[in-house]
């Protein structure tokens, strides 16, 4: 006697084999109902089947999926469904987030409707704002238009490591655009077979079985034949990108090369010059016969074989700890010539935007860069003195020119030639004793005046390398406090619902949808507190040029947030314990079963798209551009004592920076993850990021024609780094290439036949992954420099370069 589904009566009731597809086994009632590797389920008279319990949470089912009879602990049955203990908390925190927000509006409507009383510096501020963009012409009234092609046009503006970071954009697209061509081909030569619907179905589904019972011996082979192209793709996908990225690690190379020999920049005229013994600044005034530590370095090198074409020098001092100081004499000099230009005649100089002023509510100090240093009276008085009185006496004692006279120099100075021919000929001639003992170096620093950062001169390097590991430290503690604080919650109310059975109804909907793209999105406030942190640590370090320091926050931002990916693909691992639990599914079944795969592509899938890799980028210009304009604006108009140029200074737009490159490397190592699972979509996973790399591409374009300061990158030290960084997506394609080939997914010719994906198999990946990181860095070291090629640069006057460039050697040394 047989039951309905062709089984024995001693076992009579189907179950699948989650190892296989399309494989089943008759069991026992008790088997159906019991086992433990599939809990959750009853025996089904009627269909023959282990049905599973579709009530998450369930621990016992009544006759019917869809009821429960007792729930888990830590859940309660009401009303027929299980819902966990952790429901109150959370609704608490919703709730809390709630009113917060609601404040926040009302703040914002509150702002927007506030009396105007400082319309003269909002104007100033707007029309400062506009000045200070990426402007074109010479008078630098017009901004430059839209459809102008960066990735080909030098802008001086910009410098040419802004031309390398759009080529490195624009690359990602093109690799992006192959790889889901590629990808598509494969899916459009087996979308025709009706195997792939059974892959995509879980091995629980309903219909699955009846799909199965359709496959003939020619569907099967079908399916060997998707699993071997999937290893062909996997492998045609890897070379190509792998020998792409040496290529155009070659293409940037030479591009800078080219694009710097035909600019005409102010890098082309001074060398540094190191070894001078350190000395203070010395007397304000010099007693007769005395010579300034400028003057005696200028005549030095004149004295030299450099001769006359020695322009002039720009010391390196030591403003360790005159930084601020010094920076209240610029802020000082510029408030009296902006005086003197509008022909106002002799104001109070406004103070800086440190110092304390009481009058403002404390969020609004915070936004307006101003700090309240006690309670004020109702005349906006502290301790009997009103705010500009508060602050009066400190600026004017940090103006005395009489406070640097000890500050010392760092022992180097940029030296200035009249021509870039000069420069070169220097760099090959040898330089005598300065004072006849101090031995001279000297080298070209690959930077812009504008692109120097001063205050770095004074720290040694093994000071620098001390704080880079504070800040390492650092940042670790801030990824434990966000995992404690945030992400740890989180995580404990995922597991506390999805590592039980019957889970699997809720991650199939809607709701599996909008749980990972919730995570996505609080794994993007992390990465956002990330990147924070990152810039404040590579700042602190206090480097001589903003190339080193942005490299150095793009290398820790990448590999942070790389670091917390794997944290989340490992939760993200745990939120299918649910569908492991009803699936019976175990290490091997997930290595060697599509459908099981399949699932898991799913949860991939809703984590990175739209939370990690799109979501992000749409509301970013609401996040730099749109909401600090109209939120400054009305401060502005509404503060009353807020100077022209404390609002001028408010009201810029934020500088360009070159750390999208990090934001392309993690979202295209995220989706190279997708090649470890054989799927028909993967081609969708890089259709969507095709579209973030588009929204990337058009908001950083508008962004640095129309919503940046102006900002110079000129040297190259971003783009070799983003090039090292490019390592990541290629190890974790060969990665899933070996994980194919070593037997992942049972790719083998024949039906039903695998290897046993063992932890052996595991550690073949990882040496792969590895071996790639090794070779790609030896590569781009040792092999890829070979091909530069050097342009030999026209001759170009100091003089004639210097009235097109507001910033020079001499004017950006505080």
């Amino acid at each position: 006697e047989r039951g309905s589904r062709g089984c024995p009566s001693q076992c009579r009731f189907m179950r699948y084999d989650p190892h296989l597809v399309c494989r089943y086994r008759c069991v026992t009632e008790a088997q159906c109902v019991s086992n433990p590797d599939m809990p959750s389920s009853i025996a089904d008279l009627e269909s023959g089947m282990c049905t599973l319990c579709k009530v998450s949470g369930c621990e016992k089912c009544a006759a019917s999926a869809n009821k429960c009879l007792t729930c888990k602990a830590g859940f309660d049955f009401i009303e027929g469904a299980c819902l966990p203990h952790s429901r109150w908390g959370w609704r608490i925190v919703y709730a809390v987030l709630g009113v917060l927000l609601v404040a926040v509006l009302v703040w914002l409507i509150q702002l927007a409707w506030r009396p105007v009383v400082n319309q003269e510096a909002l104007d100033a501020a707007v029309l400062h704002r506009s000045l200070s963009k990426t402007l074109h012409d010479e008078e630098r009234r017009r901004p430059y238009p839209l459809h102008t092609n960066v990735c080909t046009e030098f802008i001086p503006e910009g410098g040419t490591g802004v031309l390398l970071h759009f080529r490195f954009e624009h690359a990602a697209l093109h690799w992006t655009f192959f790889v889901a061509v590629v990808m598509g081909c494969v899916a459009l030569m087996h979308n025709r077979f009706q195997v792939v619907e059974v892959v995509q179905l879980a091995p629980s589904h309903e219909e699955v079985y009846e799909s199965c019972m359709a496959l003939d011996v020619e569907d099967q082979a079908d399916l060997n034949t998707m699993r071997m192209h999937f290893l062909y793709a996997t492998a045609f996908v890897y070379v190509a990108s792998f020998v792409g990225v040496l290529l155009f690690a070659i293409s940037q190379r030479r591009t800078f090369v080219e694009t710097d020999a035909r600019a005409a920049t102010m890098n082309d005229f001074a060398l540094f010059c190191s070894g001078f013994p350190h000395e203070t600044w010395g007397p304000v005034e010099p007693q007769e016969g005395e010579v300034g530590l400028e003057d005696e370095y200028t005549q030095f090198f004149r004295d030299s074989p450099w001769g006359d074409s020695v322009l002039g020098v720009s010391v390196a001092w030591d403003l360790t700890d005159k930084s601020e100081d010094v920076m209240d004499m610029v802020k000082d000099a510029i408030a009296r010539m902006e005086t003197e230009r509008r022909g106002d005649g002799p104001i109070e100089v406004p103070p800086p935007l440190q110092r304390s002023c009481p009058c403002l509510p404390d969020i609004e100090s915070q936004l307006l860069g101003v700090t309240a240093p006690g309670p004020s009276n109702d005349k906006g008085e502290v301790g009997g003195e009103s705010c500009a009185a508060a602050t009066s006496q400190s600026w004017r004692g940090a103006a005395a020119v009489e406070g640097f006279t000890d500050m010392r120099t760092t022992g180097g100075t940029f030296v200035v030639f009249c021509t870039n021919g000069d420069m070169l000929k220097a760099l090959q001639t040898p330089l005598p004793k300065f004072r006849g003992v101090h031995e001279i170096r000297v080298r070209h620093m690959d930077c812009e005046p504008a692109t120097v950062l001063w205050d770095g001169f004074g720290v040694t390097h093994a000071e620098r390398l001390v704080q880079i590991v504070k800040g390492i430290f650092g940042l670790i503690m801030l990824m434990i406090a966000w995992a404690v604080l945030f992400w740890g919650p989180y995580t404990y109310y995922v597991l506390s619902w999805t590592k039980v059975g019957g889970s699997t109804q809720y991650m199939e909907g809607i709701g599996g949808f909008a749980q990972s793209t919730i995570l996505g999105l609080l794994i993007t406030v992390g990465n956002q507190a990330v990147y924070a942190a990152c810039g404040y640590i590579a700042q602190s370090c206090r480097f001589k040029t903003t190339d080193s320091r942005d490299k150095l926050s793009v290398v820790l931002y990448t590999f942070a947030v790389s670091i917390n990916t794997v944290l989340d693909l490992g939760l993200l691992t745990y939120m299918a314990h649910g569908f492991q639990q009803d699936s019976g599914m175990n290490e091997s079944a997930f290595v060697r079963n599509p459908s099981m795969q399949h699932a898991l592509f799913v949860q991939l899938v809703g984590y990175i798209y739209p939370g990690t890799i799109l979501a992000p980028f749409l509301l970013e210009p609401l996040g730099v551009c749109v909401v600090p304009f109209y939120v400054y604006c009305w401060l502005i108009r509404s503060t009353a004592d807020l100077s022209i140029l404390q609002a001028e200074k408010l009201l810029e737009c934020p500088p360009f920076d070159c750390n999208r490159y990090g934001d392309i490397i993690i979202n295209c190592t995220l989706c190279c993850c997708i090649f470890f699972l054989t799927s028909v979509n993967i081609w969708w996973m890089f259709a969507q990021l095709l579209s973030s790399m588009l929204v990337i591409c058009v908001w950083d374009r508008y962004r640095f024609l129309r919503q940046s300061t102006r900002m110079e990158f000129a040297a190259k030290r971003m783009d070799v780094a983003a090039q090292y960084l490019t390592v990541l997506p290629c190890a974790i394609l060969f990665g899933g290439l070996t994980f194919k080939f070593m037997g992942g997914q049972a790719m083998v010719k024949k039906w039903g036949r695998h290897a046993y994906f063992s932890r052996s198999e595991w550690f073949c990946v990882l040496v792969a992954m590895l071996v790639h990181v090794i070779l790609h860095s030896l590569l781009l070291h040792f092999v890829v420099p070979l091909f530069d090629r050097e342009i030999e640069e026209e001759e170009r006057d100091y003089l004639e370069v210097a009235e097109s460039t507001s910033s020079n050697w001499f004017n950006a040394n505080p």
